[in-house]
């Protein structure tokens, strides 16, 4: 009798372990990875937040001394070069600001052309600046890219977005609607997080987040 029950026993233990190596263990895993995944959800939306208050509070992100006010909020996201609080173009991460503007009748005037139709971007949603540091490879805005070249700050002339209809915005007024020469800041980034990837299989490993004011 007492062989019989060491032997269940022993057999109740072995059981045990191959329950846990089959279920247990992928299960705390899995709960690990979406932990992870959450906590860098709303590290990837804090940063899209703290960039769009620094440009609203007129900071000029297309400075790389003020870009690192912003990469210092990514603390851990990768998206700086190591040992400093530069972007890394290589990194893991992007943030991308835009300044859309809708174009009034004075804006239209300013550039010698009628407040009405005729002007070929009167009433359209414009963008009139845009800011990319970090990884561009990363992400492509949501609000499109002007065909203009931009200037080294980041602007275009108001005479490229008034007159060239490939610099108007995608998106709005959808996401905002605008009084006549007003202006919106979007901020946009997006993170690679597929290095807390615990299983083979596929899953979402770039997280994106965008604010808008």
């Amino acid at each position: 009798m007492r062989n019989t029950t060491s032997r269940e026993r022993g057999n109740s233990i072995l059981e045990f372990a191959i329950v846990a190596s089959l279920f247990l263990v992928p299960m705390l895993a899995g709960s690990y990875e979406l932990g992870m995944c959450l906590v860098k959800m709303l590290e990837v939306g804090q940063v899209a937040r703290d960039a769009n208050i620094l440009v609203v509070r007129g900071i000029d992100l297309s400075q790389s001394d003020n870009q690192s006010l912003v990469v210092k909020t990514a603390q851990g996201l990768g998206m700086n070069l190591s040992g400093t609080n530069t972007p890394d173009p290589n990194g893991l991460g992007v943030v991308i600001l835009t300044t859309v503007h809708k174009v009034s009748g004075n804006d239209c005037v300013a550039q010698g052309q009628q407040a009405d139709n005729t002007c070929p971007n009167y009433e359209q949603y414009v963008i009139t600046r845009r800011i990319t540091f970090g990884n561009s490879a990363k992400l492509t805005s949501v609000t499109g890219n002007p065909s203009d070249t931009l200037a080294s700050n980041g602007t275009l002339t108001q005479a490229q977005w008034v007159m060239d209809t490939g610099d108007r915005a995608q998106g709005f007024p959808g996401l905002v609607t605008l009084v006549d020469g007003t202006d919106a800041y979007v901020a946009e980034d997006a993170f690679d997080i597929s290095s807390t990837q615990v299983f083979a299989a596929p899953r979402l490993s770039i997280l994106y987040s965008r604010h808008i004011s």
